[in-house]
């Protein structure tokens, strides 16, 4: 059990260090003006948080994605909480940018827009964790 917990949580720094180029290449996203006009008339901080969660959090849920796949193949969860422990380096590194960026500048509208994303990852675990397998006998 300790293992799996360790394992879970290498996967997880791993994930951490992979999301940085996950969400530099999103961030680098070009949207174009047709798509944005229509939702920033709408609301600006809803067109910034659309755009986020587009760009940012869904390929970031694809790459969690696969560690969750991995490690449900290599049967690592103990626990109802085991799944998380994927989530605990990443959340620590984005909590690490946050506190730095708004040590500097403070912005409710960074964190409505980028707060969505990471509580989609949070639901997304919680829903993968969840998921059991149907049995047919």
């Amino acid at each position: 059990m300790k293992y799996n917990l360790l394992l879970l949580f290498i996967f997880g720094c791993l994930f951490a260090y992979l999301s940085i180029p996950v969400v530099g290449v999103g961030s680098a996203l070009a949207i174009p003006s047709e798509i944005l006009t229509p939702l920033y008339d709408l609301s600006p901080k809803f067109a910034l948080t659309v755009i986020d969660i587009v760009t940012l959090g869904i390929p970031l849920i694809a790459l969690l994605f696969v560690f969750l796949l991995l490690s449900k193949w290599l049967y690592l969860k103990d626990k109802a909480y085991s799944y998380f422990i994927l989530l605990i380096p990443f959340l620590a590194l984005h909590l690490y940018f946050a506190f730095n960026t708004f040590s500097a500048i403070f912005d409710n509208t960074t964190l409505l827009a980028s707060l969505p994303k990471y509580l989609l990852l949070i639901i997304f675990v919680a829903l993968f964790s969840n998921h059991k397998k149907p049995n047919f006998s």
